[in-house]
């Protein structure tokens, strides 16, 4: 039923849970894995109520980006490596809602496994959590774990 799963992961404990119950279901079908770590880079340069947020650095944001996805693939890559499932690491940069929705497509999954960081009501209404997005817009299953 499913041959390609994809594992959108922030690193998070409801992503490692997510990465366990994908680690279930991949031995299950004999599925391809591939672990997916999105960096959302900070915006430059913005005006906020007359406040200015400076611009970073590149090299130190391309440095913190390495160090975000390198923990990240560590540690969700080692609950896959526990659960004996063979796995391909993918980074990407950019919004995480548009590059899952878009990696999912190029690569043809079938299904999507994130973990739900659960936002409360307000914040949810005002912002939209990430998995609630992916939901709405990708092209195959998805499964939120909580």
């Amino acid at each position: 039923m499913f041959t390609h799963i994809l594992i959108a992961s922030d690193g998070s404990e409801y992503a490692l849970k997510a990465a366990r119950v994908a680690a279930e279901i991949s031995k299950k079908f004999a599925a391809e894995v591939t672990l997916l770590s999105v960096f959302d880079p900070p915006v430059g340069q913005m005006a906020l109520v007359d406040v200015a947020i400076p611009v970073l650095d590149p090299i130190e944001i391309s440095r913190y980006a390495d160090e975000v996805q390198d923990t990240v693939e560590k540690n969700t890559g080692q609950v896959l490596e526990e659960a004996g499932v063979h796995y391909t690491a993918r980074r990407e940069t950019g919004h995480p809602v548009d590059v899952i929705v878009s990696v999912a497509a190029r690569s043809h999954v079938d299904l999507i496994v994130m973990g739900s960081r659960g936002l409360g009501g307000l914040e949810s209404f005002l912002l939209g959590s990430v998995s609630d997005r992916v939901l709405h817009h990708a092209h195959c299953p998805i499964l939120i774990v909580k």
